[in-house]
């Protein structure tokens, strides 16, 4: 370069070349409006809509499975499903409820989901508990929406229980002794269940909570086992549905977790709450 003018010249041509790049292009559409596109890479996709059509075209999708209950954490659910199929394409997944005759959406997933996690509203004060029915349909591209998969039923419990008034104490009736015994992945636990009252518990009922995402009680003995969320119910045999005065019934489970392994706690007995002992050797 002969000269600092010829220099700066060059510097502003190569500027102008670069930005160049990056500006973006007028396009003259057939309406003759002016409309602005990235030279630099395409447009995103226009998002669709998941919203149910009153007037949808084509078949609506299959009905989704049955969702199955992953984890319940306080009031945040986890849930898993098989996916719908549908030839116009799934737009998304839509979670519902009914209660009282009424279905409302409680959360919506797009469209390769197959789970979710999502919170649910916790029960009115003084309320100990809620069940909250649910269950899944798909909605395509078309605003179709396919039938409902089969429902699950997600227990929430209240935060805060109001204590009971100090005129009416309330008597427990029930102590629970468990023995722990864990290792890495897996668990068992023995537990003693004992009527402190005087009069029978028929058909009785033990009930507690896990408190860790994972816990999972895998097979049990002295009792039919069950598993909802976070809460397992142990129903009385047929050959030992009660308990008398002051007797101890011996029963217990192996399970499995991942992550953390606490306590269960909320030990109730026919609906009634239990003390606790822990005993670990």
């Amino acid at each position: 370069m002969s000269s600092k003018t010829e220099m700066s010249a060059w510097m502003t041509a190569v500027l102008l070349a670069a930005a160049a790049l990056v500006v973006p292009a007028v396009v003259e559409t057939e309406s003759g409006a002016t409309a602005y596109a990235l030279t630099t890479a395409p447009p995103p996709p226009t998002p669709i809509p998941c919203e149910p059509s009153t007037s949808p075209s084509g078949t609506p999708p299959t009905a989704p499975g049955t969702p199955e209950i992953v984890n319940v954490f306080l009031n945040a659910v986890s849930l898993r499903w098989a996916p719908a199929t549908d030839e116009d394409g799934i737009a998304c997944y839509r979670v519902q409820e009914t209660r009282g005759g009424v279905t409302s959406a409680v959360a919506t997933f797009g469209p390769n989901a197959t789970g979710g996690s999502f919170a649910l509203g916790w029960p009115p004060s003084g309320v100990a508990f809620v069940d909250h029915e649910l269950h899944v349909v798909a909605v395509d591209t078309q605003g179709a929406v396919s039938p409902a998969s089969g429902s699950v039923t997600v227990r929430i419990y209240n935060d805060i229980i109001a204590t009971p008034s100090p005129s009416f104490p309330q008597t427990i009736h029930c102590q629970v002794v468990y023995r722990p015994v864990t290792w890495t992945g897996g668990m068992t636990a023995t537990i003693e269940v004992t009527n402190t009252s005087t009069t029978p518990v028929r058909d009785w009922r033990l009930t507690f909570l896990f408190t860790d995402p994972g816990q999972t009680v895998t097979s049990g003995w002295s009792a039919t086992w069950s598993q909802t969320g976070s809460e397992v119910t142990a129903a009385a045999p047929s050959w030992a549905t009660d308990i008398g005065p002051h007797q101890t019934v011996h029963l217990g489970f192996n399970g499995s977790y991942s992550g953390g392994d606490s306590n269960p706690v909320q030990w109730h007995l026919n609906g009634e709450p239990c003390t606790r002992k822990i005993v670990t050797s």
